[in-house]
C-alpha cells in the first residue's frame, strides 16, 4: 500500500476518537447555555425540541459526529482486512451515523412527561434505529479484539457496555427514574462513546506501528 494511503486511513481512523468528544462536547456546551435546563433530569433530546433556543447547534452536532464517524467506519473497513466481520463492524457504524444526523431532522418534544412508548414515535425510532446498531457493532467488535492483544480489552469492555446499554431505551418512560433520566442517560451513552474514541485511537496507533513495519499476521474472521 502507498504511503500516502496509509496515511488517509489513519485520518479516517482518527475520527473515530474526535467524533465522540465533539459530539459529547457540544452537548455539555448546549445544557449550559440552554436556560432552565436541568442535564441529570432532562434528556439529551430535550435539548434539541423546537423550541429550545439552541436546538440548531445540538443538530449540528449530530451532523459533525455523523460525518466524523461515517469516515472512521470506511478507515476501519480499509484498514482491518475484508473479512465479513469487519465489514459488517464498519456497515453497522455506518447506520449509525447515519441515523445520528437525522436525529435533529425528527425532534424530541416535551408535551408529555413522561413519555409513552407512542409518544415522538418516528423521533424514537430513529434514535433506537441510530443507537443499537452501535452497540451491536460494539458487541461484534469482540470477533476481531480477540485476535489481538493490544485490542482483546476493549473486547471485555465492550461486552460490558453493551449489557449496561441494554436498557436505555426505557430510561425515559420509566417515572421512577424521571428525575435522573438525563443522568443516566448521559452515563450509559458517555460509556458507549468512551468506548469508541479508545478504541478507534488505538487502532490508529496499531496503523502507525504497521506503517513502519509491515505485518506478519492478518486480521481474519474466525
Amino acid at each position: 500500500m502507498k504511503p500516502e494511503e496509509h496515511g488517509i486511513h489513519r485520518s479516517l481512523l482518527l475520527c473515530g476518537t474526535l467524533a465522540p468528544i465533539v459530539l459529547m462536547t457540544i452537548v455539555f456546551l448546549v445544557g449550559k447555555m440552554t436556560p432552565g435546563y436541568d442535564p441529570v433530569r432532562d434528556t439529551i433530546s430535550q435539548m434539541g425540541t423546537p423550541d429550545s433556543p439552541y436546538a440548531i447547534v445540538l443538530t449540528g452536532g449530530y451532523m459533525v459526529y455523523g460525518l466524523l464517524m461515517g469516515a472512521a467506519a470506511c478507515g476501519l473497513a480499509r484498514s482491518m482486512g475484508s473479512t465479513s466481520t469487519t465489514k459488517t463492524v464498519a456497515l453497522l457504524l455506518g447506520i449509525h451515523s447515519l441515523f445520528t444526523m437525522l436525529l435533529g431532522t425528527f425532534p424530541d418534544s416535551l408535551d408529555v412527561v413522561p413519555k409513552s412508548f407512542a409518544d415522538d414515535l418516528l423521533h424514537n425510532a430513529i434514535s433506537a434505529i441510530s443507537y443499537f446498531p452501535l452497540l451491536f457493532g460494539i458487541l461484534l467488535f469482540r470477533k476481531i479484539a480477540r485476535q489481538d492483544r493490544t485490542l482483546e480489552v476493549l473486547g471485555v469492555f465492550g461486552l460490558g457496555v453493551f449489557t449496561v446499554n441494554l436498557p436505555m431505551p426505557l430510561i425515559a418512560h420509566i417515572e421512577a427514574l424521571e428525575a435522573v433520566s438525563g443522568l443516566l442517560q448521559r452515563l450509559l451513552a458517555g460509556a458507549s462513546f468512551t468506548w469508541l474514541a479508545l478504541t478507534f485511537f488505538l487502532l490508529y496507533k496499531r496503523r502507525n506501528r504497521l506503517q513502519e513495519r509491515p505485518p506478519t499476521r492478518a486480521f481474519a474472521s474466525r
